[in-house]
């Protein structure tokens, strides 16, 4: 079997690890902002390095409400486009500053994009938290998201090493409690022990990214043991330079210990690689097999 790019787009695929605000494609912000000029790099210096990226360009151009809007549907169109049919996307709650600072506009502005393109494309939109957000506004706004009903998750996010993650403890029991999905990220640039860490605390049900479980026999089994996903995002990894390349990428072992696994864009905004070129480029560089990327897609959904 010689399967090629096309192959994979006309696959349904859902993509459960992304940003909503940054999901789309660099081709359709640059048309619709041509004055703007970006330039994005191939590979970004670390977490940092994204960030100042984000900072020094994207937050140049994304100043309105309206950009905020166009730049969620430009998510959205670019999910379609790629043959993604379920999208988990995080809306990063901060944004909320672009909406009078109101929370309540936010999620009213969700569920319109929700209702707008309900028959293109399953949107289940997570509860995007940054770690360094206050924490006054990670619960007032947390709790205002999931009272909503617009929500099916919720995930954290921001620098890994040395975080103190008890803050968010209370409100994944209540996420919990009102039975949305809980992630968290961890794992990508942060140890092993990071990961046993998180899961003894917040009990998620899902990782973003935790990759480096696969330095410790006894943190996968830990993951197999509480039937943990790790949503992986192979580009994103490599563009930030979490692993050196494809071939080291650890994605093959995790998969092989049997823990499930899924293959993410995270920021497609920024990495340029949709999802289906992720599905391809783990295919043609003799990852995975059809039959096991098979498995990685079905995972998705689940």
């Amino acid at each position: 079997m010689n399967l090629s790019k096309k192959d994979f787009l006309k696959t349904p695929k859902a993509d459960v690890h992304t940003h909503f605000h940054l999901g789309g494609l660099q081709s359709i912000i640059k048309e619709k902002y041509p004055n703007s000029k970006i330039i994005f790099p191939n590979n970004y210096d670390g977490l940092s390095g994204m960030i100042k990226f984000i900072y020094g360009n994207l937050n140049q151009i994304m100043l309105t409400k309206k950009d905020v809007i166009n730049f969620m549907e430009i998510s959205i169109e670019s999910s379609i486009a790629d043959n993604i049919t379920l999208l988990e996307a995080s809306v990063d709650v901060g944004l909320a500053r672009f909406f009078n600072d109101s929370i309540d506009e936010l999620i009213i502005e969700v569920k319109r994009i929700k209702e707008k393109y309900k028959t293109l494309i399953d949107f289940k939109p997570d509860i995007g938290i940054n770690k360094d957000l206050d924490l006054k506004k990670v619960y007032s706004y947390g709790n205002r998201c999931i009272e909503s009903g617009v929500f099916n998750g919720i995930d954290i996010y921001g620098q890994e090493a040395n975080q103190n993650l008890n803050s968010f403890k209370e409100l994944f029991e209540i996420a919990s409690k009102n039975k949305l999905k809980t992630k968290t990220h961890i794992g990508e640039f942060s140890d092993y022990k990071s990961i046993e860490e998180t899961i003894n605390l917040l009990n998620p049900n899902e990782i973003q990214h935790g990759i480096t479980a696969a330095n410790s026999e006894k943190t996968m089994d830990l993951i197999l043991e509480r039937n943990i996903r790790l949503n992986i995002c192979p580009q994103s990894n490599i563009a930030l330079g979490a692993v050196a390349s494809l071939k080291n990428h650890p994605i093959k072992k995790l998969f092989e210990k049997g823990i499930k696994i899924t293959v993410n864009t995270d920021d497609l905004i920024l990495f340029n690689t949709p999802l289906s070129e992720e599905f391809y480029n783990l295919y043609s560089n003799n990852i995975f097999s059809f039959n096991e990327l098979e498995i990685i897609r079905k995972n998705a959904f689940n």
